[in-house]
């Protein structure tokens, strides 16, 4: 205004909103979360790549504490994240080997994995096992589990997770009461982009 310093309008909420409701992906996934978070009481949220990042596309929360405040364009970073771990995991080997080359893993907590090799295992054991589980690695006590959403032509183009209070949500109840609902929820996403 002044000539030296700009800032965002709120018209500017216009264009995220036109760019949500016209994306087919994040315009199906919205009521498959919402019947989820009803149905089982926690927050999904379906992410895509963006660069070293994953933007969230479609949210639902549950009015529960948390430190990150998240919704429909936030972004974090992919590396370690449960949901950026799923897309990471499914890249080209020479996008992948382009990301790892060029990122900077920064400790957000003393669980966050900074060692390439060990994120690169890590992310060969996500691919083998179909899901990504992290443990407080970008904030303290939270806990989150992922799976890859598929484009018709087999390419993981999304991912959709479940995130939670540790203390609350423990590993194994995330593997074996919360898994298979993602999993329905991202083969139910998946005929929406066919």
């Amino acid at each position: 205004e002044d000539g030296t310093r700009y800032s965002l309008r709120p018209r500017m909420l216009t264009l995220s909103h036109t760019y949500t409701t016209s994306n087919t992906l994040s315009s199906a996934a919205q009521p498959i979360l919402e019947r989820m978070s009803a149905a089982l009481h926690e927050s999904f949220s379906v992410a895509t790549l963006d660069g070293e990042d994953i933007v969230y596309i479609a949210r639902t929360s549950v009015s529960r504490v948390m430190a990150v405040d998240l919704h429909i364009g936030s972004r974090l970073p992919a590396y370690c994240t449960s949901m950026g771990r799923i897309l990471l995991a499914w890249l080209p080997s020479d996008q992948l080997e382009q990301y790892l080359t060029h990122v900077s893993l920064v400790p957000h907590t003393t669980r966050t994995v900074t060692s390439v090799d060990k994120l690169r295992l890590i992310l060969r054991n996500i691919r083998r096992n179909g899901y990504a589980l992290c443990d407080q690695e970008y904030e303290v006590g939270l806990r989150s589990l992922a799976v890859p959403v598929y484009s018709p032509s087999g390419r993981v183009v999304a991912t959709i997770n479940l995130s939670g209070n540790a203390q609350r949500m423990p590993v194994f109840d995330m593997q074996t009461r919360f898994l298979p609902h993602l999993r329905n929820a991202a083969n139910e996403l998946s005929v929406f982009l066919r």
